[in-house]
């Protein structure tokens, strides 16, 4: 096992810390969620995000690569900013730095599954072993006549995991447990329940289906938010960051609805027939079923993403709130709600600490 080892097991120790940060770095930004238990109920202490465009010497929303130096730098702003405390911190890694996908290994119920999974690795991983860090876990069987058993592979780029120890060591934290976003996700979402979560980002969309809780299958797209605010500045003239905030602030009765409603139907229409295809497929496959659509991510609080979504699946469409899983004050519920879908990944990464 891996850096990510025992990914969908506890985390939890006798002497766990009573407090612990989640750090999610996306494409655009970086998330910062601080929960803290106070006599056995899950608080959240504080939260925060700092855009990542202007360290690129870009405008705020803009998807960029940061080097080494500029990462640090952001991290440790956000970390001051948001008046974060706590040393003990999971960090979130991005899907772009990893590979999972689930595999069928050929084998009895008593045979040793390490060997194997070695060898479905080295078919199914687009990389050398030598180069990624490699993790499995063996699934409850979910097919229908299934032959073999159920395993999941995920894979990790050594430099990215390198990239991480040294963020880490940077800003102060130490023996940090990482892991994949997908699985950060799925913890604030998925509980002990089928759920189909829809990861709407500035870079990419992720889909994910859980098992009783237990992630099973994913899908990513490279069309994100990003590209919806550059096409809609090219429509109104406006800048990147002002559409940018115009985009965040636009209302129903707003002048520029309609539009950003055509943009966001036409961005997402690839990746919505493409994420059916993988939730029939996996319905026909498993005989699981849904009830609905979880959404998540930045684009989600575009007020008619949630029709767009539901019109492409047929079902209802639920804007997440992972911040219903811990307690904070009553005056921040208007905000906590508005805000929720964004710190999906940092929100279930903190929540490792405490399972």
């Amino acid at each position: 096992m891996g850096i990510f080892s025992n990914i969908l097991q506890s985390a939890k120790k006798a002497n766990a810390p009573t407090s612990a940060i989640g750090v999610d770095i996306g494409g655009s930004s970086i998330k910062v969620v601080e929960l803290e238990d106070r006599d056995g109920v899950l608080t959240l202490v504080t939260y925060g995000e700092v855009q990542l465009g202007p360290y690129a010497g870009k405008p705020l929303g803009q998807v960029v690569s940061l080097t080494p130096k500029q990462e640090q730098e952001a991290l440790v702003d956000v970390i001051r900013e948001s008046a974060v405390k706590s040393r003990d911190a999971v960090f979130a890694m991005p899907l772009s730095a990893s590979f999972i996908s689930t595999s069928s290994v050929p084998a009895s119920a008593d045979a040793d599954l390490s060997s194997m999974v070695r060898v479905e690795a080295r078919k199914i991983i687009p990389a050398s072993l030598s180069e990624v860090t490699l993790d499995w876990v063996e699934l409850e069987s979910v097919t229908k006549n299934q032959v073999g058993r159920s395993v999941l592979i995920a894979a990790i780029q050594n430099t990215a995991i390198e990239r991480f120890k040294i963020l880490m060591q940077f800003a102060g934290f130490t023996n940090s447990p990482t892991e994949i976003e997908c699985f950060s996700a799925n913890r604030a979402v998925a509980k002990n329940q089928n759920t189909a979560l829809i990861d709407f980002g500035a870079a990419t969309t992720k889909m994910y289906l859980s098992h009783n809780g237990v992630l099973n299958r994913m899908h990513r797209i490279n069309v994100g938010g990003a590209e919806i605010t550059a096409k809609f500045a090219q429509a109104t003239g406006l800048g990147f960051e002002a559409a940018e905030n115009a985009k965040l602030l636009v209302q129903p009765n707003s002048e520029h609805y309609e539009l950003l409603r055509g943009l966001y139907a036409k961005q997402y229409s690839r990746a919505l027939r493409e994420c059916r295809q993988v939730f029939d497929h996996y319905q026909a496959d498993t005989g699981a079923t849904f009830d609905h659509i979880k959404i998540a991510g930045g684009s989600s609080l575009f007020r008619a993403l949630p029709g767009i979504v539901g019109d492409a699946f047929g079902l209802d469409v639920e804007v997440t709130d992972p911040f219903k899983l811990v307690a904070y004050p009553a005056f921040m519920e208007d905000t906590i709600k508005t805000i929720g879908p964004l710190f999906v990944p940092a929100l279930g990464a903190a929540l490792r600490t405490f399972e």
